[in-house]
């Protein structure tokens, strides 16, 4: 087993519109742009630089820390060439959403190793996230309630509520120990939002059980090297792999879906594609079960911070 520090916490997100909201089938790009821009106006001390680089306050800046994080020199390695961001929000795929006044939003927000420490920050940028609009309407929303779950026991603490000026700063937090295991020789992952997972330089469009894990490893390896207790730094990263390969795929009923996002800039945009539907494979997941149960919090592929990559785990008989 691959060794793992990497505690996280995993919210529940509400929303309530106070106007009409049009969003988007995978509005998590949405999601997260509001929430970065609302941090950015709460933690910013230096507006006047254009990127977080040189900034002498980028390792402690919550806003550098979760949205430009850098790289520590004893990391310089070609898997982490872009960090992955340590706030990962966690929105399926769905349909067109129009949401009337009054309607609610839920979402959910994934808070990984030392980013948990940045929390009263956060949460107050979620206080913001729908004040400015979302969605082709630019609708605006009221924060609800943000709670702390366990996603496994369905136990919760409330962190905040809508105006109310109490905040709990004690989140639930998991480890990979805790987790549950995969049950039976079976099993059957649903993919919830775009898994865009390269492989052989393209899009992987057969989703085989070691191009799974790869990327699984790949990863929670870095989340934990870079935000945990980089238990797994100079681990054996060959092993899982191999083993991976007697796991046989039983049927693979996949779709591809595709959305454009807009960049950064004016008039630059993407076009965020994956493949959603159901895997089913079947071996011994033992061996696994740890990175398994982490990507079905985490996400994997690319995009993952925006939800995408998301799946949910069921045994096959």
């Amino acid at each position: 087993m691959l060794p793992l520090d990497l505690p996280f916490a995993a919210l529940c997100v509400s929303l309530r519109a106070l106007e009409p909201v049009h969003l988007p089938p995978f509005p998590g790009s949405k999601l997260e742009g509001a929430f970065g821009r609302a941090l950015y106006r709460l933690a910013c001390t230096q507006p006047q630089r254009e990127t977080c680089q040189g900034c002498p306050l980028q390792t402690i800046c919550p806003y550098g820390l979760s949205y430009a994080p850098r790289l520590p020199e004893s990391l310089q390695v070609a898997s982490l060439g872009t960090p992955p961001r340590p706030i990962i929000f966690r929105v399926a795929y769905g349909e067109e959403r129009h949401l009337g006044a009054g309607e609610a939003l839920t979402f959910g927000l994934v808070v990984v190793g030392q980013a948990v420490t940045q929390l009263p920050y956060l949460l107050a940028a979620l206080r913001e996230v729908g004040r400015e609009g979302l969605g082709h309407t630019r609708g605006r929303l009221e924060l609800e309630e943000v709670r702390s779950v366990q996603p496994y026991t369905g136990e919760e603490v409330t962190l905040l509520r809508g105006a109310d000026l109490d905040v709990n700063l004690s989140p639930l937090l998991l480890r990979a120990g805790e987790l549950p295991p995969v049950p039976g020789e079976g099993l059957r992952l649903h993919l919830r939002s775009p898994l865009h997972l390269r492989a052989g330089g393209q899009m992987a469009r057969d989703l085989h059980f070691p191009v799974l894990l790869r990327a699984l490893q790949r990863r929670v390896g870095n989340l934990e090297q870079l935000y945990g207790g980089a238990a797994s730094l100079g681990a054996d990263f060959t092993r899982l792999p191999l083993l991976a390969r007697g796991v046989e795929t039983v049927r693979q009923d996949v779709r591809l879906v595709s959305q454009l996002r807009k960049g950064s800039r004016p008039g630059q945009k993407t076009n965020m594609e994956g493949l959603v539907g159901t895997v089913e494979y079947r071996g011994d997941f033992r061996p696994f079960a740890p990175l398994l149960r982490l990507g079905e919090q985490l996400g994997m592929g690319k995009w993952a911070h925006f939800g995408a990559g998301l799946y949910d785990l069921e045994a096959a008989g």
